[in-house]
């Protein structure tokens, strides 16, 4: 058995995943046995390839049998990702993607967590490490209960990625087909394991124009409808009940209600091929998010978090690479978790040594 399997290699974000993960174990997994070889050649000539269709329960849990830890890079993953976490769900296999798909991770949930012996860990990249991850940060830091927490967008510059486009482009299908979808998608604790019990929001709009405690505007953050959902449910599998939102922070009132129109444009492009060409492409990038707290005494804290690189994929790559080596080395409970309560302050760390600074305070 191999340390890692990694699915879907010969896509963007897998090859950039298979290059981080050059001096590891790993087996190259996908549909074209041509591509695969030529990805081997170039990083690790040592490395197993193997063959699967996507949509195969029993090549998925032949695959699923040969790793300690499958990546999972296919998408939109309510399309063709099911058979492969649900094979390692069966099997016990360890499980990471990058899956933003609130119904997607919602199946999952319903029918895996508690009956698991994998840990299956959605999410761990772009969306949605630097927001789990930053309130992770944040509440060690504190070193108390929190009472509310605000991540704000300070800066951000990279382009979406295809599979992020037909992911945004596969839910909301889903969610006009079936209004159950639809009511689940805009629920503010989609993914928490009993959404009912959790806190009433005062505000549980994501696409809206806020004032921040320091007094500038905020506008919407076009994530946040998938990261808050994500850190929610962390808080859930916690016993914890802090406040979560996301916000884009501004200079003036009238760029907070200019980025809200910005963001309505990104998913109409997101559904029309004709106008992606207006979607942001990949390039250089970077980010820095700050995690606004105050602790249920009072204590206002922060953290900000931080990576040069496109964040869609170079940074995501490491995320996830780094995510499934947490997963090897560091035992844990299985279920259907978050970057932060599966991989916790060892996640932390590999972060950090992989480029992605916290800054507490």
């Amino acid at each position: 058995m191999s340390d890692i399997l990694l699915f879907g290699a010969t896509g963007v974000v897998g090859r950039l995943t298979a290059r981080h993960l050059a001096g590891h174990d790993v087996i190259l997994a996908g549909r074209d046995v041509e591509k695969l070889r030529e990805l081997r050649g170039e990083i690790n000539p040592a490395w197993e390839i193997a063959t699967g269709d996507a949509h195969s329960a029993d090549d998925m849990a032949a695959l699923a049998a040969r790793a300690a830890v499958v990546i999972s890079c296919v998408g939109p993953y309510s399309r063709v990702g099911w058979e492969m976490v649900n094979a390692c769900a069966i099997a016990g296999t360890d499980y990471v993607d990058l899956c933003g798909e609130v119904p997607f991770i919602r199946r999952v949930i319903d029918t895996h967590h508690g009956t698991t012996s994998a840990r299956i860990v959605h999410s761990c990249g772009f969306d949605s490490v630097p927001s789990d991850m930053g309130a992770f940060a944040l509440r060690e830091h504190a070193g108390e209960p929190l009472d509310t927490v605000t991540m704000v967008v300070e800066k951000l510059r990279g382009g979406l990625s295809t599979g992020t486009l037909e992911s945004m482009r596969e839910v909301s299908a889903q969610a006009h087909a079936d209004r159950a979808v639809a009511r689940n998608l805009h629920h503010p604790y989609s993914l928490s394991p009993i959404p009912s019990a959790e806190p009433r929001l005062a505000d549980a709009k994501d696409i809206t124009v806020t004032k921040l405690a320091d007094g500038r505007w905020a506008g919407p953050f076009f994530m946040a409808m998938f990261n808050t959902r994500v850190v929610r449910r962390s808080n859930s599998l916690r016993g914890e009940r802090f406040t979560y939102h996301e916000r884009w922070a501004t200079r003036t009132r009238l760029g907070a209600w200019a980025l809200t129109g910005t963001t309505a444009a990104l998913f109409a492009a997101s559904q029309k091929p004709a106008l992606r060409r207006l979607v942001p492409t990949p390039g250089n990038g970077y980010f820095r998010f700050t995690h606004e707290g105050v602790t249920e005494s009072g204590r206002q804290v922060s953290c900000t978090v931080a990576a040069d690189g496109d964040p869609g994929y170079v940074v995501t790559a490491m995320m996830l690479g780094e995510a499934a080596l947490t997963l090897l080395d560091n035992p844990g409970e299985g279920g259907v978790l978050t970057p932060s309560t599966a991989l916790g302050a060892p996640y932390l760390e590999r972060l950090r040594a992989g480029g992605m600074s916290f800054t507490c305070g």
